[in-house]
């Protein structure tokens, strides 16, 4: 019965989601606790703060580096210059077009960093990945959203902007046709509408859902080794067979180090995908198709 209790113990998501502690090595008790401020988890505020300062560093260093003159030298001025220049000729440009770029440079060059230097830290295995919960990921849409919208609106006007949701349908034919076409207008300009709530919604879930996923799935690889070693969760076909720990605690770790690796390349492209589309939102908010 024991050993039950304890099996409700293990959490898959224990590394992605908010709490009061960090456990950097648990077995022999070095932890962090009380991380709450009235009983709210504050270890993603905590995460957030470092990154946003990392980052905000990183600008400010790259900048004074830059109104030198000089060319790059070493290898951060190298890499921090390179993403910049990324930024510029892979998101900005072809989202915004030439003309806007330099103005949303800054905007999408802090986006990108700020996102892939959180997916970063869930790299390591005391931390975790604020980008792996909702709440973060939709916070960062919520920004996106509202600067998506206030560029529609300073490029149109308001009453401008909110008329470009309604698509521009033309039907020949009689009276039937015209009210068809009206009642078409009406529908699809609700369409509109609710689109520009739903592109938002998806710049949240689909960052939280693939770092939700990914650190998931390495936890349950890692989990491999319990089920074939430890008498608390052992499963029957491995009880009395102590030489599978090797083979399997082999393939695992393997398996783990191959996907982190994976793990890295995905932490840029979703901080890359989620840049780029709030990109492409804002040109579409100020050059709407319609």
């Amino acid at each position: 019965m024991a050993h039950e209790t304890e099996k409700q113990k293990i959490n898959p998501f224990s590394h992605v989601v908010d709490s009061d502690h960090i456990e950097i090595l648990p077995t022999i008790g070095l932890e962090i606790h009380g991380l709450a401020i009235g009983g709210v988890p504050i270890k993603f505020i905590i995460f957030i703060t470092i990154s946003a300062l990392v980052v905000g560093w990183a600008m400010i260093w790259l900048g004074r580096k830059m109104q030198t003159g000089e060319p790059p030298q070493g290898k951060l001025w190298n890499l921090l210059e390179y993403l910049v220049f990324f930024v510029r000729d892979w998101i900005a440009r072809p989202g915004v077009g030439e003309r806007d770029a330099p103005k949303y440079l800054p905007y999408f060059t802090t986006l990108f960093l700020f996102i892939f230097a959180m997916n970063l830290m869930g790299m390591l295995p005391f931390l975790g990945s604020p980008t792996a919960s909702i709440m973060v990921t939709g916070a960062l849409a919520l920004v996106s959203f509202v600067v998506i919208h206030a560029s529609g609106v300073s490029e149109m006007g308001g009453a401008k902007y909110l008329k470009s949701f309604t698509p521009h349908i033309h039907i020949e034919g009689g009276a039937g046709m015209q009210i068809f076409a009206k009642v078409l207008t009406i529908g699809m300009a609700g369409l509109e509408y609710l689109t520009a709530f739903i592109r938002a919604s998806v710049l949240a879930i689909r960052l939280f859902a693939n770092m939700l996923a990914g650190h998931t799935v390495l936890f349950m690889i890692l989990f491999f080794i319990a089920l074939v070693s430890d008498p608390r969760y052992v499963v029957p076909i491995a009880e009395g067979k102590d030489w599978l720990f090797y083979p399997v605690s082999i393939f695992s770790v393997c398996l783990v180090v191959a996907l982190s690796l994976l793990e890295l390349f995905i932490a840029g492209l979703q901080a890359f995908i989620f840049t780029f589309l709030t990109a492409v939102f804002i040109g579409l908010a100020k050059h709407p198709p319609h």
